[in-house]
């Protein structure tokens, strides 16, 4: 027996206004910018290709604490969150929608997304670590093809219809989630204010009518 409910998937760039995306934000405020930017620059040139890049990022995390990484993702969380972005959630929430957030990001900064939003699960990267230190290994890596892999089994799990899932997320990184779901809702955060994205959601009749 189904839910009878709606699963929304909210993409990273919906949730938070970061620079580079948190994956390589955080590695920006542990003293990575140079590293962290050669490699952004090659990004640019492959990504409408196909993943490319994430063991290279992950590689720049060797050394650091599990704890050290949690806090700065707290820290980067609470200065970077989209006030919108929560307000939507919890409108979700009241109205018996399931939400969640599926990203390339490390595990331990969708922990934290989870902690400070009303997330029903949170899905991210997981990085290798021993004796709480990064390896720069990953132990589960997610990519924008493994994001669909994953929506497919959350939605086998809570028993739901394509047409009872909505994507709200990138359009590149995003975009291959589509196909578990009757609604993609694209935006692209280089180029588009998420304030006025989610006001747009919450007043606009046809975003209204979708949800």
């Amino acid at each position: 027996m189904g839910y009878s409910k709606k699963l929304i998937i909210f993409g990273p760039s919906t949730l938070i206004k970061g620079e580079m995306g948190g994956f390589k934000d955080i590695l920006i405020s542990l003293g990575k910018k140079k590293e962290v930017q050669k490699i952004d620059r090659e990004y640019q040139k492959r990504k409408f290709k196909g993943p490319w890049g994430l063991e290279k990022l992950t590689r720049l995390y060797r050394g650091f604490s599990q704890e050290k990484l949690k806090q700065i993702s707290l820290d980067y969380c609470r200065e970077n969150l989209i006030k919108e972005a929560r307000v939507l959630m919890e409108e979700f929430k009241r109205k018996g929608f399931l939400i969640g957030a599926i990203s390339a990001n490390p595990q331990f900064l969708m922990d934290i997304l989870k902690e400070i939003l009303p997330l029903d699960f949170s899905e991210g990267t997981k990085l290798e670590f021993k004796d709480g230190v990064a390896t720069g290994r990953i132990q589960r890596k997610v990519d924008r093809y493994i994001k669909s892999e994953i929506l497919k089994r959350k939605r086998k799990k809570y028993k739901l219809k394509e047409e009872e899932v909505i994507v709200i997320g990138d359009f590149v990184t995003d975009l291959p989630m589509a196909k578990e779901a009757k609604v993609f809702i694209g935006f692209d955060a280089k180029r588009e204010n998420a304030d006025n994205f989610y006001t747009m959601i919450m007043t606009c009749g046809q975003f209204k009518d979708i949800f």
